[in-house]
């Protein structure tokens, strides 16, 4: 590997870590004939390009993070008001749970009371002095992603249905979609690289060929328009593409694309690093036209 500075380099490797930074640079690696990969690396492998790779990833979780904040957000409002006018204490209630999965509920009850009693925010403290049972539209603000997504995927279908009519889909679909976007958010919160991550499940993908998604001409139009391979299920750009179309349900003057790009179009010259990992398909950087199309 070419080191310019080595001062640069030693300080960067100290901040950073020897074994996080090794992961950009996997790829720069030259492959020996077993199809292992050595010890080293290709020509033109650039220490300042690693790094700047390695800062492209940390800019694009940045990104993600906004993304994944304003749609939390706003799905935390949606399920409050469909649900918590149906009962303010909803939450506590296995009424509105499916029967399979009130082992699951018993359980998600737990961390949330854990959540109540560790909490020092004064809207909790004020509810619990006046011996208040907190309303939904009050508990949900102590809800991370995680409790969000299991509570939807908890509920019977009637009134997962009252949450997925807002945003154009299904409801398997958006339990699917709620749960991928978690693990998505996890792995940013956790600085974790996603730029070429393989994710462990493909994303569901409303397709024009599927009976399932009949109804939803909206969703199996725009997807269809961005022509997502089975691969490319397992990569990033089709979680953008789903936060994207969710986002797009009650949002219309959102500048996140354009700043994706502008990011897209700084990556480094590392060997065998290409955006085509992101899950991009044959595009160089998120085809906005498509994805702005729903």
């Amino acid at each position: 590997m070419f080191v310019s500075d080595i001062l640069y380099a030693e300080k960067k490797l100290a901040q950073v870590g020897y074994y996080r930074l090794s992961g950009f640079w996997h790829t720069a690696r030259k492959q020996m004939g077993n199809g292992c990969l050595s010890d080293n690396f290709l020509p033109s492998t650039s220490f300042e390009e690693i790094y700047k790779l390695y800062i492209f990833d940390k800019k694009l979780r940045i990104l993600l993070l906004d993304i994944i904040e304003r749609l939390e957000i706003h799905i935390r409002g949606v399920i409050a008001h469909e649900i918590g006018r149906e009962d303010p204490l909803a939450y506590e209630k296995v009424e509105f749970i499916n029967p399979n999965m009130l082992d699951d509920f018993l359980e998600w009850q737990k961390s949330i009371t854990i959540k109540i009693t560790r909490s020092k925010d004064e809207f909790v403290k004020h509810h619990l002095d006046k011996k208040q049972t907190l309303p939904f539209w009050v508990i949900i603000e102590l809800w991370d992603f995680g409790n969000l997504s299991k509570y939807y995927s908890m509920l019977k279908p009637e009134y997962q249905n009252m949450v997925c009519k807002r945003f154009n889909i299904d409801n398997h679909t958006l339990s699917h979609w709620l749960r991928q976007i978690n693990f998505l958010r996890n792995c940013v919160a956790h600085h974790c690289r996603v730029w070429n991550r393989l994710f462990t499940a493909e994303m569901t993908i409303p397709s024009v060929n599927n009976k399932k998604f009949k109804r939803y001409k909206k969703a199996r139009s725009y997807f269809s328009k961005l022509g997502i391979t089975t691969e490319d299920k397992y990569r990033l750009f089709s979680r953008i593409a789903v936060m994207w179309y969710l986002i797009n349900q009650t949002s219309t003057n959102y500048i996140w694309l354009e700043k994706v790009n502008e990011i897209l179009a700084s990556f480094p010259n590392v060997p065998n690093a290409k955006l085509k990992a992101m899950g991009l398909g044959d595009y160089e950087k998120l085809p906005i036209h498509l994805l702005r199309n729903i």
